[in-house]
């Protein structure tokens, strides 16, 4: 009977992660979804009732600081206990959020409503993301970091693409209330699905009075003076965000491409998103499946890759036809984007496997620091570059960083391999 019992145990603990690590996916799918859909939609009611394109940027500018910000406090859960509170709570707020926008915007001015609505949304996203990654990791077991990097990126990739299709058809046939009463049922389900999935833990001991403030301060310190002894690391997150401004380009060059120097119809712009949606997802995909034949050891030959995938659409911008400069940057971007995709799985694996384990989530709130931070500076500079060159005088620059960057890594990797 003793060993009927063991064998019971043993099973039970064999077939406990899994189911949780569903559940966890299966929140972070609904929350990431979520979002994506309310932080793709509430701007665009904006720019529908105000007409107004430069206050649609500047709320999305604004929208952009505080999930900076927050960043450092994801770190810092993500390094202690009690996830499975922090994660709930977080659910809540997001569901108090959307429920109070709809009587809010009634009463208030529509902008500032709405920036403060993805503020919020920002900001919960930028503290999940360390601490998703961190609880994944937990579950799957550290041997398999790659395969569980590769999941939470498949989570975010299916998200960004479902997102914005089901919160467009929902506004479209029923309006932005409907849409943020659906979201706020979402939200809580999350919620309840984070506090199923996860063990009970010891709360966090970050609150909100000032000596958890300068605990918070310490621990994320803790975690740049080891950077800046790890240079090798260091180089690593830097590389990454060089590596994400330059793809920037290719994110902000297709629309600006399809309708202004292509002058077809601002539809055709999905079919490029939709390309680069499945690049990603068919990338992160190849990592979970076969996370062996990916290393970061091979990095440089990844971004080899991403080069092979914007050449094709440079020579394809010399030649001048429409319909194959379209083709050509479909077929591209998603190529880019499955590779692209392995990158950054590759290189926020060898952070978690690089950095110790009690830095681990602040050392990733770093790398996705560099990386948000990396974005909107390409923005700017990919925006002033389109209205004053043509797309391939851009993507020529383009390629050269790139190029310039697979160099760096390779001598990364080589200097490494010689200190070992």
């Amino acid at each position: 009977m003793d060993g009927m019992r063991d064998l019971d145990v043993a099973s039970a603990s064999k077939t406990a992660p899994p189911i949780r690590l569903v559940g966890l996916l299966v929140a972070q799918l609904c929350v990431y979804s979520t979002l994506s859909a309310l932080c793709f939609t509430c701007p665009l009611y904006l720019l529908d009732r105000s007409g107004s394109s430069t206050l649609y940027g500047a709320v999305a500018a604004i929208a952009f600081i505080p999930g900076v910000l927050a960043t450092p406090v994801g770190g810092v859960l993500a390094d202690r206990e009690g996830h499975r509170s922090v994660l709930a709570a977080l659910g809540i707020v997001l569901m108090i959020a959307t429920m109070l926008f709809v009587p809010m915007k009634r009463s208030l001015p529509l902008a500032a409503v709405v920036a403060v609505l993805l503020c919020v949304q920002y900001a919960v996203q930028s503290i999940l993301k360390p601490i998703l990654q961190i609880e994944t990791l937990r579950i799957a077991g550290r041997e398999k970091v790659e395969r569980s990097t590769a999941l939470v990126s498949q989570m975010t990739m299916v998200s960004n693409i479902l997102g914005p299709v089901v919160g467009t058809a929902v506004y479209g046939c029923f309006g932005i209330d409907a849409l943020c009463a659906i979201a706020a049922v979402a939200f809580a389900m999350s919620s309840l699905l984070f506090w199923a999935a996860l063990k009970q833990n010891v709360p966090s001991e970050v609150t909100g009075d000032s000596s958890a403030r300068m605990a918070c301060q310490s621990d994320f310190l803790s975690a740049i003076r080891y950077l800046l002894q790890n240079t090798s690391l260091l180089a690593v997150i830097l590389l990454a965000a060089v590596l994400n401004l330059a793809l920037v380009g290719l994110t902000i060059g297709a629309p600006v491409i399809v309708t202004r120097h292509l002058g077809m119809q601002s539809s055709r712009v999905g079919i490029i998103e939709a390309a680069m949606g499945l690049g990603g997802l068919a990338g992160g995909g190849l990592v979970g499946i076969w996370p062996n034949r990916f290393s970061f050891d091979g990095i440089h030959r990844h971004v080899v890759m991403i080069c092979l995938g914007v050449i094709p659409i440079f020579v394809a911008l010399l030649c001048g036809a429409h319909m194959l400069v379209l083709a050509t940057l479909a077929v591209g971007s998603a190529w880019v984007m499955v590779w692209a995709s392995i990158a950054s799985v590759e290189i926020v694996a060898f952070v978690q496997r690089t950095a110790p384990t009690e830095l681990c989530g602040k050392v990733l709130s770093v790398v996705y620091m560099a990386l948000s931070c990396a974005t909107p500076i390409g923005q700017l500079a990919y925006g002033f570059a389109y209205d004053r060159w043509t797309p391939t005088v851009v993507f020529a620059a383009m390629l050269m960083v790139l190029v310039l960057t697979t160099a760096l890594f390779y001598r990364l990797k080589s200097r490494s391999q010689q200190t070992m």
